[in-house]
C-alpha cells in the first residue's frame, strides 16, 4: 500500500512546461480586470509573455505590453475577478470606441517569472503535491517549471526526477506570510 500524503490520479492532459529563467518582485502601483503596471528589476522585452503571481502559489500569464526604463505594463491572458469593473470586448470593432477599463492605484508587490521558450507535455498522473510528465526530453533534475494544463492553476515546481522520457514534478509550497 502506497504511503503518500496526498492519492494520485491518472490522468492524460496535455499541460504547456515554462522552464524558470528568471524570478523578481513587481512592484504594482496601476491595476484593473485586464492588466497592471508597475515596476521591477528584470529586463523584459516588448510582446514578452511573462507570468505573474499575487500569492506566490499560483500564476497568470501576461504579455508585456509596454516598456519605460524599470516600469512595464502587462497584459493579462485572464481578467483579475477581484478588480471591479467590466471585461474588455476582445472582439470590438476596430472603429467603435471602447472605453478604458477602471483602474486602480495600489501599492503591493507581486511575483514575475520570466521563462524559457514553452514546451508541451503530457500529464500522466497528478496529486496535490505533485505530477508525472511524460516530456520530448531536455528537461533536467533541478529544473524549476511553471506548468499550465486546462482546469488548474499554472504551478511553480522542480523536477525531482528525470528518466525514460517522463519527469516527476514537485510543487513548491506555498511560503508563509509575513505576520
Amino acid at each position: 500500500m502506497e504511503k503518500r500524503r496526498h492519492p494520485r490520479q491518472t490522468v492524460f492532459k496535455t499541460a504547456l512546461l515554462y522552464p524558470v529563467l528568471e524570478e523578481a518582485n513587481l512592484s504594482v502601483d496601476n491595476i484593473s480586470r485586464a492588466g497592471l503596471s508597475g515596476r521591477c528589476a528584470v529586463s523584459l522585452g516588448l510582446h514578452q509573455q511573462i507570468h505573474v503571481s499575487f500569492d506566490e502559489a499560483s500564476f497568470r500569464t501576461a504579455e508585456v505590453r509596454w516598456i519605460n526604463g524599470s516600469r512595464c505594463g502587462l497584459l493579462l491572458e485572464e481578467a483579475l475577478p477581484w478588480v471591479p469593473g467590466e471585461e474588455p470586448d476582445a472582439n470590438a470593432a476596430p472603429e467603435k470606441y471602447e472605453p478604458r477599463g477602471q483602474r486602480l492605484s495600489v501599492n503591493f508587490f507581486a511575483t514575475l517569472v520570466t521563462s524559457a521558450p514553452v514546451s508541451i507535455g503530457t500529464i500522466r498522473n497528478m496529486s496535490l503535491e505533485g505530477m508525472m510528465i511524460e516530456v520530448g526530453g531536455g528537461v533536467s533534475e533541478g529544473t524549476r517549471l511553471l506548468v499550465k494544463t486546462r482546469g488548474q492553476d499554472v504551478r511553480m515546481g522542480r523536477v525531482q526526477w528525470a528518466s525514460g522520457g517522463m519527469i516527476g514534478v514537485f510543487f513548491e509550497p506555498r511560503r508563509a506570510a509575513a505576520d
